[in-house]
Formats: structure tokens, C-alpha cells, sequence
């Protein structure tokens, strides 16, 4: 899409493209294509027909209109895991959280050869359970997309399975907690019995 009010004000200053396929041809050759265009994004006319934003700070309603809380987390965590390969994730509808395990590169170096739930993480693996609030998603009628973390659960493999330990940040802030001792032996296994996703 690009804008244009003059050379495009025939179509609400919305200029079309599409190329498809890996050589990426050029789709659409007569004033249909820009008919299937606009028809696809009517639902999103009273945000000019955009379904998804740059990277900004603007705001919609005093509300912003992209939320880069999602992928900012704090220098003083013990480990990144946004830049760590994600193993699966879960939605819980009840709760309104979106959660995706992440593996550093010794844990994800025995996902292919994981068939059995209960093969173990090598040690020096880490695993990253983050935990994100959800929000609405303003450019997609009943979307929801993650807002910011609520909590980020590290469990580092030290000598298989029997011997890990476990560190819980929570909060807006990420703060360090202390769960008692039975909490951290049910969400440690909790993490380590997470099915991997199957990839194609």
C-alpha cells in the first residue's frame, strides 16, 4: 500500500500491490484487483483500510496504537529469552495470558530428537516461560494480542532433570520472587513437560 492523495484519490489515496510466489510476480493486471484490495480491507476502513501499524508511539484515543511493552524487557534480567528460539506457547482464555517457552541453544539442540515426553533438557540448557498480559488488539475486531509481561520463569538445567533451579520475576517491572519451595517443584516440572511445537 502506498499514499497517495493525489495520484491515487480515486481510491481513498490508497495506491495497491501485490507480488506473489518466491519470484514474486506482479498479481492483478486490470481495475478488479484494486476492487479485491479495498474489499479485503473494508473492515478496517475507519483505520484508513490498515490492518497493521509501524512501529510508533502514536496513540489512537489516547491510547497507543502500538505497544512495545510486549518485546521490552529489562537489561537486569539474568538471561534474554526474546532472543532465544521458541519452543511453544499456549494461550489461557481465562486468565487472558499469551505464554511462549523459549530455549537456549543447548535445550533446542534435542528438540528433534525430543519423541519422548520425558527425555530430558541437557544440562547447561535454560528454559524461559514468559507470561504476557492480553490486550485488544485496536487493528483486528476481536483480537487480542499480548501486552506487557506479568511474569518470566527461568529453569536452568544443571545436571538433567533431577537438578535444576528456578527463578521467578513478576510484575511490571520484573522484580525477583521468592515462591515457596513447593511452588517452584510444580512450575519447574510444569515447564519441563511442556510439549514442544511441532514444526513442519
Amino acid at each position: 500500500m502506498v499514499k497517495d492523495a493525489h495520484q491515487y484519490k480515486a481510491t481513498d489515496g490508497w495506491g495497491w500491490g501485490r507480488w506473489r510466489g518466491l519470484d514474486l510476480k506482479p498479481y492483478g493486471k486490470d481495475a478488479h484487483f484494486v476492487t479485491e484490495c479495498t474489499g479485503c480491507h473494508m473492515p478496517i476502513l475507519g483505520n484508513d483500510y490498515v490492518y497493521t501499524l509501524p512501529i510508533t508511539s502514536a496513540h489512537a484515543n489516547r491510547e497507543q496504537v502500538v505497544n512495545n511493552a510486549a518485546a521490552s524487557f529489562s537489561s537486569t534480567l539474568p538471561w534474554q529469552p526474546l532472543g532465544w528460539w521458541p519452543i511453544t506457547m499456549y494461550v489461557d482464555p481465562g486468565m487472558h495470558t499469551t505464554a511462549t517457552l523459549y530455549g537456549n541453544d543447548a535445550a533446542v539442540q534435542v528438540l528433534d530428537r525430543r519423541v519422548e515426553p520425558t527425555l530430558a533438557y541437557p544440562s547447561g540448557s535454560v528454559l524461559a516461560l514468559v507470561t504476557w498480559a492480553q490486550r485488544d488488539d485496536p487493528h483486528w475486531f476481536g483480537g487480542r494480542i499480548p501486552d506487557t509481561a506479568q511474569r518470566v520463569e527461568f529453569v536452568q538445567i544443571f545436571a538433567g532433570r533431577g537438578t535444576n533451579g528456578d527463578r521467578v520475576l513478576e510484575g511490571r517491572d520484573l522484580v525477583e520472587t521468592h515462591p515457596a519451595a513447593g511452588d517452584v517443584l510444580r512450575r519447574t516440572s510444569f515447564i519441563l513437560n511442556l510439549k514442544p511445537a511441532s514444526l513442519p
